[in-house]
């Protein structure tokens, strides 16, 4: 297991709001989450954000506008157990319903700590699955170790994501003192809490900065690498960009480390190295820094990063004072040569791709960047269309004016005078009614066709693809690559089937309910029909999957299901593939599907070899007179009512 620390801001007014807003108002859903009633009944953003601990409170426990929880149970000690939907949820505050205002209320006791909400998360690896109240004790030590036993909190676990994790939401103001507690070192001593529940739960050891020996004692770990800066490590993740240190560390780290071992790694060897992969050294703030030799004024890295060996204390204590580079080449004897460079370091190169296809990565790495510069000279040049709005109107307002003027010097008669500056009057509130129509249909055509807003990063890439920008269609294929990527990774989810039915081309039918299953539809628009909280059979439009059961039971359900299902199709080109014996059993639930059930739909296949098996089970249970027992699977659409008894005497294969 692990722990993270959310970064807090900087003016001490820590505020989840974004990442509230971020997670709860996605407009593209994955297509692999389940679709439920009340998500697609919500069309706004799901969540009530509350100032402070309230939009913790929120996130970490799922919170909607109106959330319905269940107390699970209360300990002696009064912490309860909510279930908030589907988060079960932790708290040892009054409810968790009123477990933000308490903490709020509790913070405003201590008016010097600004900051009082404190947020952690423990994580556990892709292939563990501990129990809620392991999680819990492992919540409650990792509180305690930190001083925070008797503080208010709010855990939460999340199992929407590859990994457990567990939020924990406490407040850093006692309840009852009204202390703040000081939160000095607590990412050191939440690894040292890790290491402690790994052994007393038996969690899988994750890396970390303590480790345990065998005896049980926590020492910290020694790394033989120093960890990349912040600044290269955000580089390489965010922008796929390689950092200059990671380039120095791939290319030199491994010649430096065989030269210091055989002890002889002076500065004129240490300049050569580096020279030979486009690198300097260079003297910098009373260190070392190793820098481009195509960009010296650009980012440098401290020596020290690449290469312990190389760092100013242990040159200068093996070797004597800096030394700067020797030439590349003697003057005096030109036979000496010239020391080659044999690589650059070129940050327009993606991390994952480092040696294939090189000349054609890096002409498109550049056209790449010149297409994102592009689009950023087109957003800060981008103008709203102006429809000169007030000089529209300061026009109505100038021509009722002389218009009255023109009555004034040209009309004697005071009433007829009155009457003629109603009339200006009903003609400027006219022609500004008008014009506001007029403004609104401009508008909406500007809507319409997106000129009011400036184009987004992908809908301004499509539209250079359209005009036949390559750098634009690269782009485009670089996201339809990632999105098939994501789509493998989503197929190979599934587990493997025993039996495959594949059906026509647009051949769909309904969802269905069945009593022995629970049914899960996705945003994909795959079905899945779930038996013990595993997929028993899903449904993916073109084919229909089953999978092995654990009992006979099971199987006999798995195998009627899918054969309701069948049924429901046109019949048009279903094969069925598979085990022998699997396909046999779902031949067999569809013989007696076609026995039991007269609604208009028949269980066929398009194999005249099965088929003809399918009829001659059939006619022979026919003559024997059997009713045989299905397992009830109807769909949605039809009423729970229609069910027809059926008789249990006839045992199945």
């Amino acid at each position: 297991m692990n722990v993270i620390i959310p970064p807090k801001r900087r003016d001490k007014k820590t505020s989840f709001k974004k990442l509230v807003s971020y997670v709860s108002t996605r407009e593209e859903k994955k297509p692999g989450e389940a679709v439920t009633n009340e998500a697609a009944k919500t069309t706004g953003p799901e969540y009530v954000a509350t100032p402070r601990f309230g939009q913790l409170v929120d996130y970490v426990g799922r919170k909607r506008a109106t959330p319905a929880t269940e107390i699970v149970s209360i300990s002696p000690e009064g912490i309860q157990r909510v279930l908030s939907g589907e988060v079960l949820c932790e708290t040892n505050c009054f409810s968790l319903d009123t477990a933000a205002s308490e903490m709020n209320l509790t913070a405003s006791q201590n008016r010097h700590c600004k900051d009082a909400v404190y947020h952690f998360i423990l994580s556990w690896q892709g292939d563990e699955d501990p129990s809620p109240d392991a999680v819990f004790r492992s919540v409650r030590y990792s509180l305690k170790q930190l001083g925070m036993e008797e503080h208010q909190y709010v855990a939460a676990i999340h199992r929407d994501t590859d990994n457990i994790h567990c939020h924990v939401s406490a407040n850093r103001v006692h309840p009852t003192t009204f202390r703040a507690q000081n939160m000095w070192n607590d990412a050191d001593e939440l690894q040292k809490c890790c290491r402690v529940l790994e052994r007393e739960f038996g969690f899988n050891v994750d890396n970390g900065s303590w480790h345990m020996d065998t005896y049980g004692d926590l020492h910290r770990t020694r790394r033989d690498m120093p960890s990349a800066p912040r600044g290269a490590a955000k580089r390489e993740i965010f922008s796929d960009k390689e950092s200059l240190h990671g380039y120095a560390v791939r290319e030199t780290h491994q010649m430096l480390n065989d030269f210091a071992e055989q002890d002889c790694l002076d500065w004129p060897l240490v300049h050569n190295v580096l020279h030979t992969r486009g690198l300097g050294l260079r003297e910098q703030q009373g260190g070392l820094a190793v820098y481009d030799l195509l960009n010296p004024e650009g980012v440098s890295v401290k020596a020290s990063d690449v290469h312990p060996a190389i760092s100013h204390a242990s040159m200068v204590k093996r070797w004597g004072n800096y030394q700067s580079a020797p030439p590349a080449s003697d003057p005096d004897n030109h036979e000496a040569g010239i020391l080659v460079v044999d690589k650059f370091y070129m940050p327009q190169l993606h991390v994952r791709d480092q040696e294939a296809r090189r000349e054609r990565r890096e002409a498109r790495a550049i056209a790449r960047d010149i297409l994102r510069a592009r689009y950023d000279a087109y957003r800060s040049g981008w103008e709203k269309p102006d429809l000169r709005t007030g000089e529209r109107f300061r026009q109505i307002a100038s021509h009722c004016v002389v218009a009255k003027a023109h009555v004034r010097d040209t009309v004697r008669d005071p009433l007829m005078r009155k009457l003629m500056y109603r009339v200006a009057e009903f003609e400027k509130m006219k022609a500004m009614a008008e014009l506001r129509l007029q403004l609104r249909k401009e508008r909406q055509v500007l809507s319409d066709t997106g000129a009011s807003r400036p184009l987004s990063w992908k809908s301004w890439v499509e539209r250079e693809a359209l005009k036949g920008d390559a750098a634009a269609l690269s782009q485009m294929r670089g996201w339809a690559y990632r999105e098939k990527r994501v789509a493998r990774k989503q197929n190979s989810g599934w587990p493997e089937p025993k039996v495959v039915i594949h059906y026509g081309p647009g051949d769909n039918v309904p969802t269905f309910k069945s009593s022995e299953h629970e049914t899960r539809l996705l945003r994909d628009g795959t079905v899945s029909y779930l038996r013990d909280g595993k997929p028993a059979v899903t449904d993916f439009g073109d084919r229909v999957e089953v999978y092995a059961a654990a009992d006979n039971k099971s199987d006999r359900s798995n195998n009627d299901l899918a054969a309701e299902i069948t049924a429901w199709h046109s019949g048009d080109n279903t094969t069925l593939t598979g085990e022998d014996k699997a396909v046999n059993r779902v031949l067999y639930s569809g013989v007696v599907r076609n026995i039991t059930k007269r609604d208009g739909h028949v269980f066929e296949v398009s194999d005249p070899k099965l088929m003809a098996s399918v009829h001659a089970t059939e006619e022979s249970m026919r003559n024997q007179n059997v009713q045989p027992e299905l397992n009830q699977a109807e769909p949605q659409i039809r009423d729970e009512q229609d069910l027809r008894p059926v008789n249990r005497d006839l045992p199945r294969p």
